[in-house]
């Protein structure tokens, strides 16, 4: 178990399985439709937030996670936050997913799921991460940036579906 900084409540982090697909999904679905509330029409929100809610359940069943890592952060028999991250290209790694339930955001949760996945990307000698975000969400950007990383001038434009590309941003820190 590990204590959040400045939480009292004990938090427990660990692998990810299967059997945590909907809570994962839960936690991903709560995540988007709040940080992005402003981003999206109401109506395509709807329709993101639902894909996330259901499809890690079809990603789990689907995916043996050989070369990336899901780890996700419990407090009591609570998912409250996850991080899917692994290597990319020759010594970068990449955090594809990082997101908490906004009932624990600014309670450090996710900065302690992201001291457990730095370990082991420090441990797996990996030499830099890289995370994309959307370059509206400003919670995501400042978490990334109070975490060491900082904007490489990157940008991408991603298309959720419904026609009308956002812009991502890049982010990237060493581990030395």
């Amino acid at each position: 178990m590990v204590l959040p900084r400045g939480v009292g409540a004990p938090l427990l982090v660990r692998d990810a399985n299967p059997a945590d697909a909907a809570a994962i999904g839960e936690v991903h679905a709560e995540a988007w439709r709040v940080a992005h509330r402003d981003l999206f029409d109401g109506h395509w929100l709807r329709r993101l937030v639902e894909e996330r809610r259901q499809g890690w359940a079809d990603e789990m069943a689907g995916r043996t996670f050989e070369r990336n890592t899901l780890l996700l952060a419990e407090r009591g028999d609570r998912v409250v936050a996850f991080a899917y991250f692994g290597p990319q290209e020759l010594s970068d790694a990449e955090v594809f997913d990082l997101y908490a339930h906004p009932s624990v955001w600014g309670s450090g949760v996710a900065w302690t799921l992201m001291d457990a996945a730095w370990d082991q990307i420090v441990e797996a000698r990996l030499r830099r991460v890289r995370a994309w975000t959307v370059a509206g969400a400003n919670r995501a950007r400042h978490f990334y940036e109070s975490f060491g990383f900082s904007t490489t001038g990157r940008r991408r434009e991603r298309d959720f579906g419904d026609g009308r590309p956002v812009l991502e941003v890049e982010y990237l820190r060493t581990t030395r």
